[in-house]
């Protein structure tokens, strides 16, 4: 006669997680006390996203068995997916404590406090865990991210390599050797690892564009062109290598960036984006505020804002207290999504801005754009498709980047776009713009360099940009 508890756990080595729950039950109901049941049932309810249950099992385990630190550690990461990151963080110690030597429950416990932005606290968990470990791939992994996100150059350099010598087919250790590489402006190198990345994940996005990226700024120009051709013939309809190719002066420059190429773009970089910023010193979203409060003065909560670009909504804690009413539109449904989580906006579109102009004749009071009319190339109809969508009177706020060239605007290999300002005037005089003021700032820094921008601000006519 077999054993109910081995033919549970051979359902569950086998990943029949929904099999053999209620063999754990049946064994639980008939011994309430089998802790290993409790537990191993917990680790099903988990492999199924049944957090709930699984932290009742858990917990019934160890009040069973309190001194088995892997059970706080199960009950431990449970907590951590729940979000109660106290909790957790209680357990993952208390396992600690029981068992002062499990590599794992220093990397889970590094994670929880990397979630927390505790990045320092998060590094000696990772690093005690590769002490323990030396072999502990994710704990290697994670702490060359935390070193790089830190500038500890060398340090994620390092790391990065163990993981690769441990793992030598991890793309995304490749990926990451490469960009260390290249903010070490080692760019020869960086182009080594970037095409073994795109080597072994030849679905990487990433890996391909920094490709091009980098040979670009290595003045490899031939071998740039030839990389994006190369990424076009495997894959005709990629909006990234078209705009690409287009930026490295390889092919006609289109009026605007595609649709696909901003929405593919943004949402790659959604999770990443406002931390990214940060490191940039980003300054559009404050620079537009400050031409909000130039024009209205003390914000009044009586204006129906629109935020044309939101991206994850780092604008709409500025503009909420001049808003009755707060709108955002993007193309990038990633970001929307973070803007959502914000809480801050009535109304979120996933929408083309011209298009999305077009279709609110005379709504809104204010419309406000930080380096969003940047992936535009012609501002005529964008311009004059924002003058119908405001109120007369109603007011535009914007940036743009600067360009000093004879030509009304020039596509740069960063893939944006950079404009004149005789001709920025000229566009928005042509859509019937008044008391346009501009003034001049740095966006950001980028490649160690300051972006010089332009802060727009100009009021609607009183024919809405009608002819």
């Amino acid at each position: 006669m077999s054993d109910p508890f081995e033919s549970a756990r051979t359902l569950h080595h086998a990943g029949e997680f929904a099999l053999a729950i209620p063999l754990y039950q049946q064994i639980i109901e008939l011994d309430p006390t089998h802790f290993r049941a409790h537990n191993n049932l917990g680790a099903c309810c988990d492999e199924l996203g049944q957090l709930d249950q699984a932290e009742i099992a858990f917990r019934n385990a160890l009040a069973l068995m309190p001194d088995e630190a892997p059970i706080a550690q199960n009950l431990g990461r449970i907590l951590h997916k729940l979000a109660r990151n106290e909790e957790a963080e209680q357990e993952y110690r208390r396992s600690i404590k029981l068992d002062p030597l499990r590599a794992d429950t220093y990397y889970n416990l590094g994670r929880l406090l990397q979630d927390q932005n505790k990045a320092s606290d998060a590094a000696d968990m990772l690093h005690e865990a590769t002490r323990l470990n030396p072999e502990h791939v994710a704990a290697q992994s994670v702490l060359a991210d935390l070193r790089y996100d830190q500038q500890m150059l060398e340090p994620a350099l390092a790391l990065y390599r163990r993981v690769i010598d441990l793992t030598p087919h991890d793309a995304y250790s490749h990926f990451h050797v490469g960009k260390v590489l290249e903010t070490l402006q080692r760019n020869d190198e960086a182009i080594e690892s970037y095409r073994r990345a795109a080597g072994i994940d030849k679905e990487s996005t990433a890996a391909r564009e920094a490709l091009a990226r980098t040979f670009h700024k290595a003045g490899r120009h031939s071998e740039a062109v030839s990389s994006l051709n190369d990424w076009l013939t495997q894959d005709p309809e990629s909006p990234l290598a078209a705009h690409m190719l287009a930026s490295l002066g390889a092919s006609d420059t289109p009026d605007r960036a595609s649709d696909g190429y901003v929405r593919d773009t943004f949402d790659r970089f959604a999770h990443d984006f406002d931390h990214t910023l940060e490191k940039l010193q980003y300054q559009a979203p404050q620079l537009v505020e400050q031409a909000m409060k130039g024009h209205y003065g003390e914000p009044a909560g009586n204006l129906r804002v629109l935020d044309a670009g939101c991206g994850t909504g780092l604008c709409g804690p500025l503009l909420r207290p001049y808003a009755q009413s707060l709108a955002g539109v993007d193309l990038s449904p990633g970001m929307l999504k973070l803007a959502h989580a914000l809480e801050v906006y009535d109304d979120l579109v996933e929408d083309e801005l011209t298009r999305h102009f077009s279709a609110h004749d005379s709504k809104f009071d204010v419309i406000v754009s930080a380096d969003t009319f940047c992936y535009l190339g012609k501002l005529d109809a964008p311009f004059f498709a924002a003058a119908q969508a405001l109120k007369p009177g109603g007011f535009l706020a914007f940036t743009l980047e600067q360009h000093a060239g004879a030509s009304e605007y020039h596509l740069q290999a960063n893939g944006r776009y950079s404009h004149a300002e005789p001709y920025i005037h000229a566009m928005l005089e042509q859509a019937g713009f008044t008391h346009v003021d501009v003034d001049y700032q740095t966006l950001r820094m980028e490649g160690g360099k300051p972006v010089a921008g332009f802060v727009f601000s100009a009021t609607a006519g009183p024919n809405n940009g009608a002819e």
